[in-house]
């Protein structure tokens, strides 16, 4: 069992627990606590995607109110695509459901405008809120004709979120077809797609495996194919083990996007054995990295 006071205990006196960027320390509080003002720390010092992402990190545990606060100024003035971010982290903090659908109609509008340069954000974008809307499908089927391998994935992705019975089937296969697409990034966004998915076939879980064990150790899709495996296969299981020890080579070794993925993943999946080596990461010098290490933290400790 993982002493997770001493843990903590040490990570104070390494001076961790301080605040990013500046000399004030930490106020007093629970484990819980500190990391919430760690990723606070983090989305005031920081500016564009990794801001965003530690928004998203406060989010996914339930802290809203600041990060409104903080995001709402910057909802007409921020430069696109950044400001596709705000609108979507805007959407999830929102106080009223008129809030949350006016920002996320203001994604939808890019999605489906053929002349956007945007679009792909915005249909991750939408892809992340887990909004999609049927009467999108023609748009998005005619997007699909003209587009590459590269970005099929995000279009699809929303389209598979639109859909059901039959017609949700197929849409995930095209989406898992992409899989063994020559292209990297096409693999990459689509793994990342799947592992978004609430849930998958038992296909697409297989497409995932057969990939995954082709996918060379240098390939930048290749730790999404692994989180997304992680995320569908059964807690605790010989395979999610085997998943874990090769993704935890990420927190040592990846570039700071893959930190993030990776420790975010750890923490959704994890046990207490997971907290030392994510409370390693908090000691990095790259935002993304302490973001999702803070981030994966909070889904382990009380």
């Amino acid at each position: 069992m993982i002493d997770l006071t001493h843990v903590f205990g040490c990570l104070a006196a390494s001076g961790l627990l301080l605040a990013i960027g500046c000399a004030t320390p930490v106020a007093p509080g629970s484990r819980r606590e500190q990391l919430v003002r760690l990723l606070e720390q983090e989305m005031l010092a920081n500016g564009g995607w990794v801001r965003v992402h530690a928004a998203e990190a406060l989010l996914d545990h339930g802290y809203g109110r600041a990060v409104a606060e903080s995001f709402l100024p910057e909802a007409d003035t921020a430069a696109l695509p950044y400001r596709i971010g705000v609108w979507r982290v805007l959407a999830r903090a929102a106080w009223t459901e008129g809030d949350r659908r006016g920002f996320s109609s203001r994604i939808r509008s890019i999605m489906i405008d053929p002349q956007s340069t945007n679009r792909l954000s915005a249909a991750e974008s939408l892809g992340k809120l887990g909004l999609a809307d049927p009467a999108d499908r023609s748009v998005l089927e005619e997007w699909l004709l003209a587009t590459d391998d590269a970005t099929k994935g995000f279009a699809l992705w929303v389209l598979a979120l639109s859909s059901e019975g039959a017609q949700r089937t197929e849409d995930e296969r095209r989406l898992a077809s992409l899989l063994e697409s020559s292209v990297s990034d096409a693999r990459l966004r689509a793994a990342f797609a799947l592992g978004r998915l609430p849930t998958i076939a038992t296909n697409s879980a297989q497409a995932l495996e057969r990939r995954l064990a082709l996918e060379p150790a240098d390939s930048p899709a290749r730790l999404y194919l692994l989180v997304a495996a992680l995320l569908h296969t059964e807690q605790g299981s010989a395979a999610a083990l085997s998943l874990k020890r090769q993704l935890t080579t990420y927190l040592k070794h990846g570039k700071p996007n893959e930190q993030l993925e990776a420790a975010v993943a750890l923490g959704k999946r994890g046990t207490l054995d997971d907290v030392p080596a994510l409370t390693r990461l908090l000691r990095s010098p790259e935002p993304d990295a302490r973001i999702g290490a803070a981030n994966g933290l909070l889904h382990l400790v009380p």
